[in-house]
């Protein structure tokens, strides 16, 4: 087994059954720490209940009796006589916002002040009511001294405490508010729960009269302003009239769009035509007719260019006919000189005419390029006053365009400012219906019933009780966080590797009289013996078919653990089961072993180790059957050099054949260095945990120290185990079936148990 490993996480077992198995235990290990801590602290608990109880049962008992009276409101229904509703509420939460209203100071003061006019009315109205009233007015005046005696006499200058505590409670899935009263007198409380209710609708009103007021006033001023606007507006459109005529405008910028078309139109086809002249030569003309027509990417538009071709066509034709005409007499002269010689009479003829024809082509185009001058100049000047033309009229028409904006504009500020002017009338007309007509929102469903005396006491404790037990159980939970100790072998189980070898119950001891034997083992009871039998047999058979440990120290982290108590009934368990055992006190500082057994503290193993005696000498014998004793000794030398003595592995070399086991008692682990030395030099050590006492982080840094050594740690023993009541009742049924007894005992102990049956039944 290897113990030099740390504590590693468990694997998580795939299956539910087992999942649902560790999680069962988890469980049980929490109930049973907080058990453990309950039990440890139930006092906190009493005392936080003794002092929170007490004090609230003498307050309330000697504190004067209350009288409280109820009432409910509700949310009725409403006639909707209009179609806009001008004065609203929140909605989400409507029911809390009345509900905070009435709990308001200043609406419960108006209460109170009204209360108070009730209950002090005007002397001068009572005088021609009689006797009646005049005892009415007395015990009402009586009434009120006795309401608001407390609190006056305190301080002059200090207000006086409210006289009643007012509830307001919201209905459970409807629209419906309960309200309670508590005060001092049954028949003020009634009235003051009345008063409330009155007080709250009359400023319900009254906030919805000053809001309509502000409102009215709001559009009031809107509509002054308004109309001032409006009348400006309307000055403005009357000046505008007067200076301009707007049927005129109106006709002289339709006109001028006309005409502005018709001038944007003319010259777009004379700067069309100006284009083609300029593009156009006449040796165009003479080469390809006077139906040519250029190609597309130069011209802007083919129909513009035909008409211009067909403007020119006089001159074109006449050039085009000469043209054509010395073409012919040019393709007959070719054709006659396949046959004929150049100075043929024919030939000569034919050159004669070509001549005289090639000159009328020459004055034909002379005469076209003239006729094409002219045209450009004539469209250029054409350009020219119909730009300027435009640029007059296009001014006309963009001053007209301007005053008929202004005057559009002006018309239409006018419209806005009529148009919000009537409605913001219009809505004074509407909040003042509304003012009128308004129907309320919340009204009395019950009113203030009959005040009866309020059982505070009982409130009041239970109070106490339920905030007592949540701050007791919350300052044991803050103390549960601090604390790391064990409440379980699982929890040991967990936060360690090694092996729980057996746990111990925590019970009494027995101590016995005179040197223990074998009686007085067995007056331990048998649920103790029993967990030690337990541990012996783990020791048995610890070693699987290996070397069983012979020598063992049984080591605790610190004192007060029960290590040594562990060791004394472990030695005698295994002495009681046929097996040779030394019991060694190496706890040189504190030894305590000789004390239990009766015998001398020395000589004993400082003696040995400081050879001063042989381990013979030393060793005395015990009151129980193969048990042996090696007190500790007395020593000059500190007991940490001690330990360290070249004697000790001698002297468990010599014991180990006299004896089957060798448990060596030491020093805790972190309070000497005693045991991190000698543990390397024995089989194993058994460490030793209390339960609720040790704590997790002193257990872990003390085995972190003997790993550090090397040392084999056998197991963990937890002492003082604490058994749940469930599980301490069913660990003593089971145990009870198997505990051995004399016959004769167990034949009186069942006779005993059967008469006692009988009497009861």
């Amino acid at each position: 087994m290897n113990n030099n490993k740390q504590s590693n996480t468990p694997a998580v077992d795939l299956f539910a059954p087992a999942n649902r198995f560790v999680s069962a235990s988890r469980l049980y290990e929490r109930l049973h720490r907080w058990w453990l801590l309950l039990g440890r602290y139930w006092w906190v608990i009493v005392l936080i209940l003794l002092a929170s109880l007490v004090p609230v049962y003498l307050l309330t008992a000697s504190s004067a009796p209350r009288y409280e009276s109820k009432a409910r409101m509700w949310l009725p229904g409403k006639l909707d006589i209009y179609e806009g509703r001008l004065y609203t509420e929140e909605l989400i939460n409507f029911l809390g916002t009345q509900t905070e209203l009435l709990r308001s100071p200043a609406i419960q003061g108006r209460a109170l002040a009204r209360l108070r006019a009730e209950f002090n009315p005007d002397p001068a109205a009572l005088n021609n009511g009689g006797g009646t009233q005049l005892e009415i007015l007395h015990e009402a005046k009586a009434l009120w001294k006795k309401l608001f005696a407390t609190g006056t006499a305190a301080s002059s200058n200090a207000p006086p405490p409210f006289p009643f505590d007012v509830k307001v409670l919201e209905g459970a899935k409807s629209s419906t508010l309960e309200l309670r009263a508590i005060g001092a007198e049954p028949a003020s409380t009634r009235a003051f729960l009345d008063c409330l209710m009155e007080e709250y609708l009359s400023f319900k009103r009254e906030s919805r009269v000053k809001t309509s007021d502000r409102t009215a006033a709001s559009l009031s001023a809107e509509v002054t302003q308004l109309k001032g606007e409006l009348e400006v507006q309307q000055e403005k459109l009357h000046a505008f009239q007067a200076s301009n005529n707007v049927v005129f405008l109106q006709e002289q910028g339709n006109s001028a769009g006309s005409y502005l078309a018709s001038l944007n139109k003319q010259l777009a086809a004379l700067r069309t035509e100006l284009r083609l002249l300029q593009l156009l030569e006449p040796e165009q003309w003479v080469e390809t007719g006077h139906n040519a027509v250029p190609p597309s990417e130069s011209l802007p538009e083919e129909a513009a260019t035909k008409e211009v071709l067909a403007g020119l066509a006089g001159p074109q034709l006449e050039l085009f006919k000469a043209n054509q005409q010395a073409q012919l007499l040019k393709d007959k002269r070719t054709e006659l000189s396949r046959f004929l010689r150049p100075l043929h009479p024919k030939i000569t003829k034919l050159n004669e005419q070509i001549a005289t024809q090639e000159k009328l082509v020459q004055i034909s185009r002379d005469e076209a390029l003239k006729q094409l001058a002219h045209r450009r100049q004539a469209i250029e000047l054409q350009i020219q006053n119909l730009e300027a033309a435009f640029k007059e009229w296009d001014a006309k028409a963009i001053e007209a365009s301007r005053k008929m904006a202004d005057y559009e504009q002006i018309r239409q500020n006018l419209q806005r400012l009529q148009t919000a002017y009537d409605k913001t009338f219009t809505l004074i007309q509407t909040v003042d219906v509304s003012k009128k007509v308004e129907q309320e929102n919340v009204d009395i469903l019950e009113p203030a019933s009959a005040a009866t005396p309020t059982h505070r006491l009982f409130r009041n404790m239970a109070i106490a009780l339920v905030g007592s037990l949540l701050l007791g159980f919350g300052l044991l939970y803050c103390i549960g966080l601090f604390q790391d100790d064990f409440a379980s072998p699982g929890e040991l189980a967990n936060q360690f590797s090694e092996e729980v070898v057996g746990q111990i119950p925590a019970i009494p001891i027995k101590q016995p009289k005179r040197r223990p034997g074998l009686e007085a083992l067995e007056t331990q009871r048998f649920e103790f013996l029993e967990a030690f039998r337990s541990i012996r047999s783990s020791l048995l058979f610890m070693s699987n078919g290996g070397t069983k440990p012979k020598t063992i120290v049984v080591a605790s982290s610190v004192p007060e653990e029960g290590k040594s108590t562990v060791a004394l009934y472990l030695a005698a368990t295994l002495a009681r089961g046929k097996s040779r055992v030394l019991l060694i006190d190496a706890d040189i500082r504190r030894a305590t072993l000789h004390e239990f057994f009766g015998a001398a503290g020395s000589p004993g193993l400082a003696e040995v180790l400081n050879e001063k005696t042989s381990f013979a000498e030393a060793i005395v014998p015990t009151g129980l059957e193969n048990l042996a004793l090696l007190p500790a000794g007395e020593t000059n030398r500190n007991p940490g050099e001690l330990v360290l003595s070249p004697v000790w592995p001698g002297f468990l070399t010599e014991v180990k054949s006299q004896f089957d086991f060798i448990l060596v008692d030491t020093p805790p682990v972190l309070a000497a260095d005693d045991t991190a030395s000698l543990a390397p030099k024995v089989d194993g050590v058994l460490f030793v945990v209390r339960g609720s006492f040790t704590s997790a982080r002193m257990a872990r840094g003390a085995l972190d120290a003997l790993r550090q050594r090397h040392v084999r740690v056998l197991g963990l023993i937890f002492n003082r185990a604490v058994s749940s009541p469930y599980e301490l009742r069913d660990y003593r049924r089971y145990r009870r079936a198997y505990r051995w007894e004399p016959k004769e005992v167990r034949g009186a102990t069942a006779l005993a148990g059967a008469s006692v049956r009988k009497a009861s039944s």
